[in-house]
């Protein structure tokens, strides 16, 4: 299996903090069956404003030494948790290869807890137009998505995946989350799952259990899929084989409208 979504660079982020609590991550993640994990420190959130890609390259390197002197053989590769931000397209312009996941067209991309900014389409389109594939990073866990799915459909439509936590099927996140997460795989609106993993213990590096969960709804297939061939395809930067169309939800609530943006996501070209 593949996890795309971790934090185990080590005093990186609110991941693990010292090699010592890495390594303990790379053990389960084996024991598990991931064969290759992509660390992505959160970028432009909260407290880690601040892109230092020398450091991370630094840090990852360090860590794929000492598993390897560690005999652990989980192959490890560079990416990043891009958190929304109101000059992203400028930053992705002068840090493209620091953004991506290694090395490729696809972009990691994630929403606050709260709320999806009007505009966001803007953001997305102009994306795109860049080549680049925006991977919404565990969309259940933001509560407009969960409340209005048919605003991540429509972001899906115009070319974006979306990756959910294994947590999330597992309860890590609450029941809210929990279900949210199963109705998205119901609306065919997950392309991939990670662990996201923090901790050891409190977010471990663990998918298997929440394939299985997965294979209840969409089979075992489609469910082995999102830890295996589309991830490996997004590493590999091809288009993901596995791909359902996905299917617009039923609500209450009025559908997503796009809107001017209250302040503006790209930098404007002169």
């Amino acid at each position: 299996m593949i996890d795309l979504h971790t934090h185990i660079l080590p005093g990186m982020d609110d991941g693990a903090q010292t090699l010592a609590e890495a390594l303990e991550m790379l053990q389960l993640a084996q024991q598990d069956g991931i064969t290759h994990l992509v660390a992505t420190p959160h970028i432009y959130r909260g407290p880690y404003q601040e892109l230092n890609g020398e450091k991370i390259r630094k840090e990852l390197s360090r860590l794929s030494s000492a598993a390897q002197q560690a005999g652990l053989e989980v192959n490890l590769f560079q990416g990043a948790e891009v958190h929304i931000t109101h000059n992203l397209i400028e930053q992705i312009h002068r840090y493209r290869p620091d953004l991506v996941i290694n090395q490729s067209d696809y972009i990691f991309i994630e929403f606050p807890a709260d709320h999806v900014f009007p505009g966001v389409k803007d953001l997305f389109f102009e994306l795109l137009s860049l080549g680049l594939t925006p991977i919404i990073a565990h969309p259940e866990r933001n509560a407009v998505f969960v409340r209005q799915p048919r605003i991540l459909y429509e972001l899906v439509q115009m070319g974006a995946l979306c990756q959910v936590n294994s947590g999330s099927f597992l309860g890590y996140y609450g029941e809210h989350v929990r279900q949210g997460v199963y109705n998205l795989l119901r609306f065919n609106l997950v392309h991939l799952m990670a662990s996201d993993c923090h901790h050891p213990t409190t977010i471990p590096p663990l998918l298997s259990e929440a394939v299985e969960l997965a294979a209840e709804v969409i089979g075992f297939d489609e469910a082995q899929a999102l830890v295996n061939d589309n991830p490996r395809a997004v590493l590999e930067n091809r288009t993901i084989p596995h791909y359902s169309p996905p299917r617009p939800p039923q609500e209450r609530k009025k559908s997503f409208k796009l809107r001017r943006p209250v302040f503006h996501f790209f930098s404007r070209k002169h």
